[in-house]
């Protein structure tokens, strides 16, 4: 059996659930990699260089894992979404840079997706059996896998609520984003996310979101938009060399002066340490709960 390989990074955290039913249903194996690990990091910082922000350096340590084990990878071209919002140029080059560096060791199954995901995949299938009945049934099984959204919220009404302010491929890959929950949860935070949030909101084009070209970044500003007054404080995890972020984090950042909630940038590298998280976030915590006497109405 043709053995398929899914990295257990970047967009696998949005479409993992999707993709791993979508090819056994096609009657293929499927082999995810493991869990982010300084190992697998190592790995991939072997073929980018150090101004490659993390998610890139941590999905070509997955690659790197996966390319003797299967026949082939599926990593999607991933360039525009939602009628002309975009990825940034890492995001739409890793496939190329995955190309490199397997070689001859298996093929990279790459489908262009601009607009149009279903037909990305439904081409994919279909090279791949060559029977058009196949692939519309296996889509149609996989597509409710679409909407399984990881959520943090616990709803506990005596906590106060912060705004874990993340693309999901940091916030939910655990080498990345779990020290930061858990740290957060450890200061008696209850955590809400963008994923709380329906398409609706996260893609609206409502104020200045309109003038921002890139899908994500779209995302997390209406987030911060949506949460600024509902929330005690807003904590932004932002990759280092990442210059989407940056831009988009430096206005929430203004923004967030403005109405007055405390607001705290992460920047992460393959660098970033346990302590300095924790660190930091604790004074964060401090001045939130100074900042929090004064607006009682922000428990839920």
């Amino acid at each position: 059996m043709i053995k398929i390989g899914i990295p257990r990074a970047l967009f696998y955290f949005r479409y993992g659930e999707f993709w791993q039913h979508f090819f056994r249903n096609l009657g293929y194996e499927i082999v995810v990699s493991p869990s982010t690990n300084k190992q697998i990091l190592e790995q991939g910082l072997k073929y980018v260089s150090s101004e490659i922000c993390l998610p890139v350096k941590i999905i070509c340590g997955h690659i790197e894992v996966l390319k003797n084990q299967v026949d082939a990878i599926f990593l999607p071209r991933f360039v525009e979404l939602n009628h002309g919002l975009y990825t940034c140029p890492k995001m739409i080059g890793i496939v190329d840079i995955a190309q490199i560096q397997v070689g001859n060791a298996c093929e990279i199954l790459s489908p262009k997706i601009k607009d149009n995901f279903m037909l990305a995949h439904f081409q994919t299938g279909l090279k791949l059996t060559g029977n058009p009945i196949k692939v519309i049934k296996a889509l149609n099984r996989a597509i409710p896998y679409l909407s399984h959204h990881k959520k943090l919220s616990n709803s506990e009404d005596h906590k106060q609520r912060i705004l874990l302010l993340s693309h999901f491929y940091n916030l939910w890959d655990d080498f990345i984003g779990k020290d930061i929950i858990n740290s957060f949860q450890s200061c008696g935070f209850d955590i809400a996310t963008k994923e709380d949030l329906p398409d609706k909101v996260l893609k609206s084009d409502k104020g200045f979101a309109k003038n921002i070209r890139w899908v994500y970044e779209r995302e997390l500003y209406n987030a911060f938009q949506y949460y600024s007054d509902k929330v005690a404080g807003i904590c932004n995890i932002i990759s280092f060399g990442c210059g989407p972020d940056s831009l988009i984090g430096e206005i929430m950042s203004k923004q967030a002066n403005e109405y007055k909630t405390p607001f705290l940038q992460l920047i992460i590298d393959e660098h970033t340490s346990k302590t300095g998280i924790n660190t930091r976030i604790e004074a964060f915590s401090e001045i939130i709960n100074r900042n929090y006497q004064s607006k009682p109405y922000l428990t839920k």
